[in-house]
């Protein structure tokens, strides 16, 4: 009995033993794993697309736009990659920004101040803008390469292109961040004219349109014109010029009728004190319009392009001209001359509608 005692307390303790020993070997054996160095990520090496902005400890995952390399660098080295080792050798010596008239000379060069210092900020160029008299003016002095950014409706950025312009969709703006971009032409009036109703009542009255190259002040309404048997070719019609000054046409009775771009009319002169609220009345909408475009000059060298894409993009907006202490608030704050909040990512296919409107309309002026 003993014996079988001292067996038995003997075999336990070999099973506890042999437990107690495969517990440690476990542990060792994690142990062991734990103990591997983990692969450190080290400043410069590569990182992947997929890691933008992903941190690593002090390191974050950065696309460097000169070499067109992803790879892992500090914060501070982060923010600066843009700025370092850029060639600016063939850089221009200034920008010229332009835009086509949606109102006189003199307030558009005021309205663009703000948008016109940053980008002289961000680039480290100084930058002059030009406001042309006309939509033409803008289109000749891009596609000769006398102006590097400017800022277009739709239907003259089509223009400008189908005429050769070689330049590029940097963004559309849009009235919030939140907003889709586009916008609406106008078919208005004086508020006194009771015999004009709607669009049908332009027949056999003075129109006021803006200019041959503009989307809402002369291709869709006379779209809008056509479609209802009326054509502009065999109407007393004359150009304005700018958006303002079709309404103040209008308004002194100059042109009975007339376009222009819904901002202008709902909001602009109004504030300007350039238009008194209810004087002028809108008779006809048309459809959405695509957003008007930010068009950057092919010519300029990749790498500041990529700086003018990147201030146009995630600068040139009423939120970061605040921060940036450019601006007191939003509510009062120009970026560029009506009351759009800034600018978002387009593209040139966006435009598509357009090109459609002229293939529809069969129009000379979309030559």
């Amino acid at each position: 009995m003993k014996t079988a005692t001292k067996r038995g307390i003997t075999g336990g303790r070999l099973i506890a033993a042999a437990a107690l020993v495969a517990a440690i070997s476990l542990t060792a054996a994690t142990s062991a794993v734990s103990a591997q160095p983990v692969p450190s990520i080290k400043n410069g090496e590569a990182c992947k697309s997929s890691e933008v902005k992903k941190k690593s400890g002090t390191l974050v995952c950065t696309y460097v736009a000169l070499t067109k390399k992803y790879i892992w660098t500090t914060s501070s080295a982060a923010s600066a990659a843009a700025k370092v080792a850029v060639d600016k050798s063939k850089w221009p010596k200034k920008l010229i920004v332009g835009a086509v008239p949606s109102e006189n000379a003199a307030s558009m060069t005021l309205k663009y101040q703000n948008f016109v210092s940053q980008l002289s900020k961000a680039t480290g160029l100084p930058v002059e803008f030009v406001s042309a008299t006309d939509y033409a003016g803008i289109i000749e002095a891009q596609i000769a390469g006398r102006v590097d950014l400017a800022f277009y409706g739709p239907f003259s950025y089509v223009l400008a292109k189908a005429r050769g312009a070689k330049i590029d969709v940097l963004g559309t703006v849009v009235k919030t961040p939140t907003t889709k971009p586009g916008y609406y032409s106008y078919g208005i009036t004086k508020s006194t004219r009771t015999d004009i109703t709607s669009l049908k009542d332009f027949k056999g009255k003075k129109i006021c349109f803006v200019d041959a190259a503009s989307t809402s002040g002369y291709l869709y309404p006379n779209a809008g014109l056509l479609a209802l048997g009326i054509d502009a070719t065999k109407e007393s019609t004359t150009f304005a010029g700018g958006h303002d000054a079709s309404v103040l046409a209008i308004n002194r009775g100059t042109c009975d009728v007339g376009f222009a771009y819904d901002d202008i009319v709902d909001t602009t002169m109004i504030a300007a004190g350039t238009l008194k609220a209810g004087e002028i009345k809108t008779v006809w909408k048309s459809g959405i319009i695509a957003g008007s475009p930010m068009a950057v000059s092919l010519s300029l060298p990749a790498s500041l392009q990529a700086v003018i894409k990147d201030y146009v993009l995630n600068k040139a907006n009423k939120t970061a001209f605040v921060a940036a202490g450019v601006c007191k608030d939003e509510a009062t704050c120009q970026v560029i001359e009506d009351t759009s909040w800034g600018f978002v990512k387009y593209s040139d296919a966006e435009y598509d509608g357009v090109r459609q409107v002229c293939e529809a309309t069969k129009s000379s002026k979309c030559k």
